[in-house]
């Protein structure tokens, strides 16, 4: 996730007397100076018969649209314009539109305002690209706009490098090419990516292109696509539309037979997954674990043998835990149109994820290793996520989930370099000097980094809002064992009577999922207090508005239910304890990391004295070996890619910036969906990592 360059841009008055991006760099047009907008939908839209074929998917089927050259998202727009006319329509099905983009240069924010405010017919859709639009970094930036049933993936970077990372079962349905002109861009156009369109392409792929470039034709031709030119938008004569063949006798044999009307084919799967029955080993207590079949030192990476278009209704799936994991985890399902049940022998986020307040906050690394650091990807998709969360339920919500105060991290000088290399996009962090700090915070705290999409999240608002939602349930009971008979996993619970069978069961169960997967190393695990104390409005006013880190973590807030002022600090590290009592050894701790970092802070009255008066509350937080939770199918010899037990856990203090992304990932695996991260991160995150074995 290293920086990206924004595009270079000329403005151009048309014959309708609109003003037009350029291309300075590349000498070309985004979009037709006559009608940008309709030669989308003649090109793209129609050439690929989209209407048609998005009217009649069938209920839970996903439709995958590739596109190369996102550019001002004009494309992007006209489908979600047609799309969201087809949901309308069908509001009770489950159908689901995901499109994938590119684009190596994006515009910046105010010149994609400027270019989409010609279309005022999709100013409903520019201004939730615009809510939404990511900052200039590297990597795989997934928009989800639950409404619609739409899911938008922009990659930023080199079209081949993103689509060679691409990784899940789904394949492309239609493909957009719609970079810039061969001849003015004859970098883009390389073998290598049409390589990259052949591998996510099936016998059912159509494709189209404004070019009909010989550059184009015969690239398109080696990889497997039949051609065809139509006359192309406006004066421009011709245009190339295709359909893929992949150059085998079965699959060509497929393609010629329906070649007269190839955008019309429905392709479904019809792979089956041959019985099975296996019983997962668990634990009973905590100190005794029962022996399992070895599994291989080392498994083999794959994709579970799930196939989409094998959904035909609503998945049941059980949740195990209520916390921030387990939460995400439903509500990425749910919102797909599956039913989750959620079980927990306490109330929900009763562990490390129910503190009174959470810091959302990127730990920085340097710039150039950020593309594959999840906690910065998990970061900048949690900003996205909660004020989303916010908008679905707030019929039930009296306050935000996410208040984004932004937050003065000053330690990041430790980790990343200060001096004129800092080059960070400002969207995600601004080098602030003893002066601007000071300013900012009225005390002398030095240099810091700021990053204004950080802020504080209500985690009971968090809870309320995914447990509004009408097809998530809880219920408050504690696991016992379960066992995979064929595609169903029976669940027994202590305080429950009858097993429960499901499609798939999740585990977030944090530090006990090493008590029901013995096959695991311990996780590492600590204490960590939570210290708060309420404020009047006087010292609140005295007080930095802005959260600091420092290692710990200090923060001001307001509780509107309680109508009181409180300063936060956190928290506390000790190893090697389960025990969870608040002790004053912990607040002490806090106190004593907010003398060692900020003296002249730690100076005020309120951290002197009163100690009586604070509040705390202690919880476990655990990690892995590699400091990576784990987010996948769990792998049993028995059962291997049939395995229908998944988990999540391990996410140490990271929580709220992990869980959004880490649950699309889960949700992703088991709807045999294209995964929003790269093939590198879905293996660093595989549960069966051959580091956590025993």
């Amino acid at each position: 996730m290293s920086k990206i360059t924004y595009a270079n841009l000329d403005w151009q008055i048309d014959k309708n007397v609109l003003t037009v991006p350029v291309s300075a760099d590349f000498g070309d047009v985004y979009f037709c100076k006559e009608n940008g907008l309709n030669e989308s939908r003649y090109v793209f839209i129609e050439q690929n018969n989209l209407q048609k074929r998005l009217e009649n998917l069938d209920d839970y089927q996903t439709f995958v649209i590739g596109e190369v050259g996102f550019g001002t998202g004009l494309n992007v727009l006209a489908v979600w314009q047609l799309w969201q006319k087809i949901v309308q329509q069908n509001p009770n099905t489950n159908s689901r539109l995901h499109i994938i983009t590119t684009e190596k240069f994006p515009l910046k924010r105010q010149d994609l305002q400027q270019a989409l405010s010609i279309w005022q017919e999709l100013t409903p859709f520019s201004e939730q690209l615009l809510a939404n639009y990511p900052p200039p970094l590297a990597g795989c930036h997934r928009l989800n706009f639950w409404q619609d049933r739409l899911t938008l993936d922009l990659w930023l970077g080199d079209a081949c490098d993103s689509l060679s990372q691409l990784i899940g079962q789904q394949k492309v349905d239609a493909w957009f090419l719609d970079g810039f002109a061969p001849a003015c861009n004859g970098e883009l156009w390389a073998e290598n990516l049409f390589n990259q369109i052949k591998q996510l392409s099936k016998p059912t792929t159509t494709l189209a292109t404004f070019s009909v470039a010989s550059l184009v034709k015969n690239n398109l031709k080696n990889q497997g696509f039949n051609l065809k030119k139509v006359k192309g938008f406006g004066k421009k004569r011709e245009m190339l539309t295709a359909f893929f063949t992949e150059n085998d006798t079965q699959n060509l044999a497929i393609s010629q037979q329906n070649s007269a009307k190839f955008n019309q084919i429905k392709f479904r799967y019809n792979k089956k997954i041959p019985p099975f029955w296996t019983k997962i080993p668990f634990l009973q207590t905590p100190k005794t674990r029962k022996k399992i079949e070895k599994i291989p030192k080392n498994p083999a990476f794959y994709l579970p043998n799930i196939y989409p278009n094998d959904i035909k209704k609503p998945l049941k799936i059980s949740v195990i835990g209520a916390g921030v994991a387990g939460l995400s985890c439903a509500f990425a399902l749910a919102m797909r149109g599956h039913d989750v049940t959620i079980f927990d022998k306490n109330a929900p986020i009763s562990g490390a994820s129910g503190n009174i307040r959470g810091v959302l906050a990127p730990k920085l690394t340097e710039l150039h290793r950020l593309k594959n650091d999840l906690h910065t990807i998990g970061f900048l998709a949690s900003c996205r996520f909660y004020p989303t969360l916010e908008k679905i339920a707030q019929k039930v919500l009296a306050t935000p989930i996410l208040e984004t105060t932004g937050c003065l991290d000053l330690l990041s000088h430790n980790r990343v370099n200060l001096d004129k290399g800092f080059n960070f996009p400002k969207e995600l962090a601004q080098f602030y000097d003893t002066d601007l700090t000071k300013q900012s915070t009225n005390f002398n705290l030095g240099q810091a980094i700021f990053t204004p999409k950080s802020g504080l999240i209500n985690t009971k608002n968090f809870a309320q809002a995914v447990l509004s939602l009408p097809n998530i349930h809880f219920r408050q009971a504690e696991l016992q064992s379960f066992e995979q008979n064929n595609q169903q996993i029976l669940v027994s619970f202590k305080q429950i009577q009858h097993n429960h069978s499901f499609d798939h069961v999740i585990l977030t169960t944090a530090l006990a999922t090493c008590d029901f997967l013995p096959q695991l190393k311990a996780f590492n695990h600590s204490r960590g207090q939570v210290s708060w104390l309420p404020i009047d409005i006087k010292t609140a006013e005295i007080l930095p508005k802005i959260p600091l880190k420092y290692g710990s973590y200090f923060a001001t807030f307001y509780d509107k239910k309680t109508k009181q002022n409180f300063v936060m600090l956190g928290a506390s590290f000790v190893r090697d304890t389960l025990d969870i009592t608040p002790k004053i050894d912990d607040l002490m701790s806090n106190l004593k990391d907010l003398q060692d970092f900020m003296p002249d802070l730690a100076k005020q009255e309120i951290f002197q004295q009163n100690l009586e008066n604070w509040q705390g509350r202690a919880s476990i937080r655990c990690q892995t070996v590699d400091y990576l939770p784990l987010v996948g199918q769990v792998y049993q010899t028995d059962f291997g890619k049939n395995s229908h037990l998944w988990t999540f856990s391990a996410l140490g203090s990271k929580g709220y910036a992990y869980a959004p992304i880490c649950s699309e990932l889960i949700a992703g695996l088991i709807c045999g969906e294209i995964l929003p991260l790269s093939e590198t991160m879905v293996k660093k995150l595989n549960p069966n990592r051959q580091i956590l074995q025993c």
